[in-house]
């Protein structure tokens, strides 16, 4: 009924959960040219990702040779991740972008000769080389957003905005890159990848915000020292803010469990659900709808509660709904689970990558992002190769629960988080 007390109060929740206040940075002409470009290249990775694995899967029935996709996929992060950072804050962040784009696009087009298991070597090449190129990309996508929109509130709507467009994604891209793999094959998925990678980058181009010169450095004797030094800045920004080296310890176990339960996605669609690729595009479809409904609520939430508690939350909820999850035997109950792990997930990414953006200065920015991403590389390729070995000795349920205590154990860490007020658009941030 019309302006009954259920009505409006569910219009206060709507309002204050953050739907309308996550629009806020949709008015930023270049944030809708950013996120127009994520959503685009996200699409093809996300097509892609359930036809690679799927394929490998098919090619090969190898909980090993998923779990190598994986591996393929963080490798390059430890290698890369610091050297990225260090050049993603001396080059233009928009230029690093566009080339990147441009070169996966070259890339992926190897990938349409992988059609027996004797072409797996190429196909884990071509990831590796894909994100070696994406090493440069993401720093600099995080320290070019706090340039477009600030470090006051629109921040936490931009962050929710990208996290809301990935979980729509999920919603659409994941169950038709299941459906498609089946209907259509490996080949077309690769072609439309391509293609996304191509549009973002003709996106980015359009972007008018021009970074300003960077400040000449000081001379040093040989460029190695040089490059030596700016690479620990990042590290020793990381080492001397309150709350980093907690939030790292936290945030790596949780993306260790969660790189475990990853590696066995696709075994566990197979044996115990005893389902094809189009169920997995289904869970990851449902996981989503749940990153959909917890976008609005990461931008509340980030805003109203400090970081420790938020965290503690969030992976606290997610340990169990994954124990829930990975014990479900049939696919509704399964569903009803993976749309559960969205809401607790997307409010603690964007809570964590909001942390960094607003205590971390503009000309470390790129770094800081880089060190975060190989720490969440390591601990995905830790939790990868334990995924896939412990699941041949022990079995998949086994692991898939000892993976969700990790998660669980990861709340505890969060509670070591030293808390501090965030600080007002352009200020409190160091150097």
């Amino acid at each position: 009924m019309a302006g009954s007390p259920v009505s409006t109060l569910t219009s206060r929740v709507l309002t204050r959960t953050g739907i309308k206040s996550m629009m806020e940075s949709l008015r930023i002409r270049d944030f809708r040219l950013l996120l127009g470009g994520h959503f685009l290249s996200a699409v093809g990775d996300w097509l892609l990702m359930i036809a690679i694995v799927s394929h490998v899967w098919s090619l090969t029935h190898s909980p090993m040779a998923v779990g190598l996709t994986l591996i393929a996929e963080t490798v390059p992060a430890l290698v890369l991740g610091p050297v990225a950072g260090v050049f993603a804050d001396r080059w233009d962040h928009r230029h690093v972008m566009i080339a990147t784009d441009l070169l996966c696009a070259g890339t992926m087009a190897a990938l349409f000769l992988v059609t027996s298991a004797d072409w797996l070597p190429l196909l884990y090449a071509v990831l590796i080389a894909e994100n070696s190129l994406a090493q440069f990309f993401r720093p600099a996508r995080q320290a070019l957003l706090p340039a477009l929109v600030g470090r006051g509130p629109e921040l936490t709507s931009a962050n929710s905005a990208s996290a809301f467009v990935s979980g729509v994604i999920r919603l659409v891209a994941a169950p038709a890159g299941g459906v498609l793999y089946v209907l259509v094959g490996f080949g077309p998925l690769v072609a439309m990848d391509l293609s996304t990678y191509l549009a973002s980058a003709a996106l980015l181009a359009l972007i008018r915000y021009r970074q300003p010169a960077a400040v000449p450095a000081p001379r040093e004797r040989g460029a190695l020292r040089r490059f030596a030094r700016e690479a620990g800045q990042g590290w020793a920004h990381v080492a001397g803010t309150p709350g980093f080296r907690a939030l790292f310890a936290a945030a790596g176990l949780f993306f260790l469990g969660n790189a475990m339960l990853t590696a066995l996605l696709v075994p566990f669609t197979s044996e115990a659900l005893h389902a094809d690729a189009r169920t997995l595009g289904l869970l990851l479809g449902a996981l989503g709808a749940g990153y959909v409904a917890g976008a609005p609520l990461s931008r509340y939430v980030t805003e109203r509660f400090g970081i420790r508690p938020l965290l503690a939350g969030a992976f606290g909820s997610l340990g169990v709904v994954f124990l829930l999850a990975f014990h479900a035997r049939s696919l509704v109950p399964a569903l009803v689970f993976f749309a559960l792990i969205g809401p607790p997930g997307v409010c603690a990414l964007v809570s964590m990558d909001t942390f960094i953006q607003r205590r971390t200065a503009d000309a470390l920015l790129g770094r800081v992002s880089a060190a975060y991403f190989t720490m969440q590389a390591a601990a995905t390729l830790i939790g990868a190769l334990a995924g896939a070995g412990l699941s041949g000795a022990v079995g998949i349920v086994p692991t898939l629960d000892l993976a969700a205590i990790l998660v669980l154990a990861s709340a505890g860490l969060a509670l070591l988080i030293r808390e501090s007020r965030p600080a007002p658009a352009g200020a409190g941030l160091t150097s």
